[in-house]
């Protein structure tokens, strides 16, 4: 199962944020600070998917090869 795994400083201390997905159907989750937040079925289309991070705005957007994760507004490196 494919993982994108971000760590980005927000609010002055460093968070962790995961992705963990099915590469043949997209099924997958979204992991913050080891709680899952969001499960998704299959081919997963549409939005962005919204939460907070301490306090801040963030999001994950789903791109042909994985997931990329904002912090607001801002692309967020992964690991």
């Amino acid at each position: 199962m494919p993982t994108r795994v971000w760590t980005p400083n927000v609010g002055g201390a460093r968070h962790t944020v995961v992705v963990r997905w099915n590469p043949s159907t997209f099924a997958g989750e979204l992991v913050v600070e080891g709680a899952v937040i969001q499960t998704w079925g299959g081919r997963m289309a549409g939005p962005d998917i919204k939460f907070e991070l301490a306090g801040h705005h963030a999001s994950i957007r789903k791109t042909p090869t994985g997931f990329d994760l904002f912090v607001d507004r801002e692309k967020v490196r992964y690991q």
